[in-house]
């Protein structure tokens, strides 16, 4: 089977080498998933939901709340994904004050 190619910032990208993130409404990552993590590849926003909102209720509480799933690229997920992991993001600074 061909691997599966992405465009993230004009760049193409093996999907499997890319990052699932789930962020809240402020943009802080809440949680992460690679696409290749089950035996299912995930490739849409909406499949990656589904692997931390399996009901439509729990999806419809997402978009009320603002949580979007965004594919990363690895070195995008250590520059904006690992800080919000660690504590120490922006996004919780920000809250805070």
């Amino acid at each position: 089977m061909p691997e599966l190619m992405v465009q993230i910032g004009g760049a193409a990208v093996p999907l499997t080498d890319c990052f699932w993130v789930r962020a809240d409404a402020n943009g802080c990552a809440i949680g992460s998933v690679r696409p290749d993590m089950d035996d299912e590849l995930i490739a849409t926003p909406q499949q990656a939901q589904r692997e931390w909102s399996t009901t439509k209720r729990q999806r419809e509480v997402d978009e009320r709340r603002g949580i979007q799933h965004v594919l990363l690229t690895a070195e995008q997920w250590t520059e904006q994904a690992k800080p919000c992991f660690h504590g120490k993001c922006s996004h919780r600074k920000a809250a805070a004050a």
